[in-house]
C-alpha cells in the first residue's frame, strides 16, 4: 500500500514538473513574440515620434510609421524593422541639421520613407555605422550632404532607393566590405558614388541608374561594377549596342569601371508614382507683354526630367523648361497646358489660362539730354532720354538722325542704361555738319511715339576745333616774342647806367668850364 502511494506521488510529481516546464516554456515563447508598434504624427497610434517607438521596442520588433512629416534625428540602436506607409508621404526631416537616421546595430531594415534635409558636410541623410546585415530598401533620400554613408559596415544591402540632390555624394563607402548596392537611382548629386578608402573592398554595384551627377564615381578601392553579366545605366555613356542585347559594346569599360553598361535605365527607377504637374495660377496681361510661366511647384518622388508647355497663339507654340517666357502678340484668352515627365517616363498635365487684353496707350518720352551741346569735329555726341510705359512696357527706343535736312535718316538703337534711362550715340561728323535728330519709342503692344521737338527736330552744328598745328605755331611765335622782349629789356637795363655816367661826366665838364670862364671874365673885364 505504501508502495502504491509512493508510485502515485512520483507520478504526480512528474506531471507537476512537466507542467511547470511547459508553462515556463510557454511564458518564454510569449516573451519572444515580436511586437508591431505604430507611429502617427497625429493621434491614434502607439507613439507620435519614431524615436519614442524605438526606445520602447525590443529586438525583433517592427515599427510601422503612418504618413506624415516627422522632424527628427533618429538613432536606431536596436535590431528592429522600421517601415513607412508610403515613401512619398512618410517623411523624416532633419530640418537642415545633423544626421537624419543613424543605424549602429546589426540586422536593421528600414524602408518606405523620404529621408531629407540633413545637415551640411559631413552629415548624411542616413549613416550605417559599424554594423552588419542592414537593409535599406525603397526609400527616397534627398537634399542632404551625403545620401547614404557606410562606415565600417559589412554585408549590407542598399536596394531600390532614389538618392537625389545631395551636395556631396549620393552613396559614400568607408572601410566597409561585401556590401551590395543595386536597383537604385542616383541622380543630380555632386558625386554619384564615392568609395574613399582602399580598405573598402568587394563592394558590388549593379542595376543602378547613375543620372546627371557632376562626377558619376570617385573610387579609391577595387569595386565590382557589374554582377558578371550586367552593369549599371550611366547617363553619360555614349557607346553603342552592336548586338541589341541592351548592353553597351563599345567605349568600355565605361569610366574605366563598368564592362557591361546598360543602354537604358534599369526597371522603373524605383518610381511607381507619376509626377504632379502644377502650371501655376492664371495670369492677366496686355497684348505684347512678356508672360513668365511657372512650373516650379510641380513635383515627383524621384525627379522631373522635362517640362513642356503647349498653347496656340495663331500657331501652335511649344516652350521647354521650368519657367519659360513668351510674348503674346494677340488679344484673347489662351489655354496653356504643362506636361511634366519624370525619369521613369511617367507623366502628368495641368492647365492654366492667360487673358491678354488690348493696349493702346503710347509710351511716354521725358527729359532729353545732349552731351556735348556744341560738339567739335571728331567728337561723338551722346543722347540720353527717359522713356516709360506703364502697361505693356517699353520694347525699344531708337535715336534717328539726319545730316541732309531730313532727306534720309540713320537709326541707332538706344540701350537701357538703368531704370527708364536710354542712351544712344551719334558718331563724330565733319566740321560744319548740321545734324537733325529725333527719338522714337515702341512699347510691347507695338504702340509708338515720336519726339521730334514739335516737328522742329533737335538740331546742332559741328563747330571747327582750333587746329593743333596753328595753335602750336602761335605758341612758338608768342614764346619767341616774349623771349626777344625779355632780352631787349635786360639789355636796356644794362646800358642805362653807362648813359647816366656819360651825362654826369659831361655835366661836370660844363660846370668846370663855366667856372673857368667866370674867373677869366672877371679878371679881364674888371674895371676899377
Amino acid at each position: 500500500m505504501k508502495l502504491k502511494k509512493k508510485a502515485v506521488s512520483g507520478i504526480m510529481l512528474t506531471i507537476l514538473f512537466i507542467g511547470t516546464l511547459t508553462l515556463a516554456f510557454n511564458i518564454r515563447l510569449a516573451k519572444a513574440e515580436p511586437t508591431t508598434w505604430t507611429v502617427d504624427d497625429d493621434v491614434g497610434a502607439d507613439f507620435t515620434g519614431i524615436q519614442d517607438a524605438i526606445n520602447a521596442a525590443s529586438p525583433g520588433d517592427t515599427i510601422y510609421v503612418y504618413n506624415g512629416t516627422y522632424p527628427e534625428h533618429v538613432v536606431v540602436n536596436k535590431t528592429v524593422t522600421i517601415i513607412g506607409e508610403n515613401k512619398s508621404a512618410t517623411i523624416v526631416d532633419g530640418e537642415g541639421t545633423g544626421i537624419v537616421i543613424h543605424s549602429n546595430v546589426a540586422d536593421v531594415e528600414i524602408g518606405g520613407f523620404t529621408i531629407q534635409n540633413g545637415g551640411v558636410y559631413p552629415n548624411s541623410g542616413m549613416i550605417i555605422g559599424s554594423c552588419v546585415n542592414n537593409t535599406i530598401r525603397d526609400n527616397i533620400i534627398r537634399n542632404n550632404a551625403y545620401g547614404i554613408t557606410l562606415i565600417g559596415s559589412n554585408g549590407c544591402s542598399i536596394i531600390n532607393n532614389s538618392i537625389i540632390n545631395c551636395s556631396w555624394a549620393g552613396i559614400q563607402i568607408k572601410d566597409s566590405n561585401d556590401n551590395e548596392i543595386h536597383e537604385n537611382t542616383i541622380m543630380n548629386n555632386s558625386w554619384g558614388a564615392e568609395i574613399l578608402t582602399e580598405s573598402a573592398t568587394n563592394n558590388t554595384f549593379y542595376h543602378n541608374n547613375f543620372i546627371d551627377n557632376l562626377l558619376q564615381v570617385q573610387s579609391f578601392a577595387p569595386t565590382n561594377w557589374d554582377n558578371g553579366t550586367e552593369g549599371n545605366y550611366w547617363s553619360d555613356y555614349t557607346g553603342q549596342d552592336l548586338n541589341n542585347d541592351g548592353i553597351g559594346d563599345t567605349n568600355i569599360p565605361h569610366l574605366g569601371l563598368d564592362n557591361y553598361p546598360l543602354m537604358k535605365p534599369f526597371g522603373n527607377m524605383g518610381d511607381i508614382t507619376p509626377p504632379v504637374a502644377d502650371a501655376g495660377p492664371d495670369q492677366m496681361t496686355f497684348q505684347g507683354m512678356t508672360v513668365t510661366f511657372d512650373g516650379s511647384e510641380s513635383s515627383d518622388d524621384v525627379g522631373i526630367k522635362s517640362y513642356v508647355w503647349n498653347f496656340t497663339d495663331v500657331t501652335l507654340q511649344t516652350l521647354i523648361g521650368v519657367c519659360p517666357a513668351y510674348r503674346f502678340r494677340n488679344v484673347g484668352n489662351f489655354s496653356v497646358t504643362l506636361n511634366v515627365t519624370d525619369y521613369s517616363g511617367k507623366w502628368n498635365i495641368d492647365t492654366m489660362w492667360v487673358n491678354v487684353s488690348e493696349e493702346t496707350t503710347e509710351p511716354l518720352i521725358g527729359s532729353l539730354y545732349q552731351e556735348p551741346l556744341e560738339p567739335n569735329d571728331g567728337e561723338n555726341v551722346t543722347i540720353s532720354v527717359n522713356v516709360t510705359d506703364g502697361e505693356s512696357g517699353v520694347y525699344n527706343v531708337t535715336l534717328s538722325y539726319s545730316i541732309n535736312e531730313a532727306a534720309s535718316w540713320t537709326d541707332v538703337l538706344m540701350f537701357n542704361l538703368t531704370g527708364h534711362i536710354y542712351v544712344g550715340e551719334i558718331p563724330a561728323l565733319p566740321n560744319g555738319t548740321h545734324v537733325w535728330y529725333k527719338i522714337i519709342a515702341y512699347d510691347n503692344a507695338e504702340n509708338f511715339v515720336v519726339d521730334d521737338n514739335e516737328e522742329q527736330y533737335y538740331v546742332y552744328t559741328v563747330i571747327p576745333e582750333f587746329p593743333t598745328a596753328v595753335f602750336l605755331l602761335l605758341f612758338i611765335i608768342f614764346t619767341l616774342v616774349a623771349v626777344i622782349l625779355r632780352l631787349n629789356n635786360r639789355k636796356s637795363q644794362q646800358e642805362q647806367p653807362k648813359i647816366l655816367e656819360v651825362k654826369s661826366n659831361f655835366a661836370s665838364a660844363l660846370d668846370l668850364q663855366s667856372l673857368s670862364f667866370s674867373s677869366g671874365k672877371s679878371d679881364g673885364l674888371h674895371f676899377a
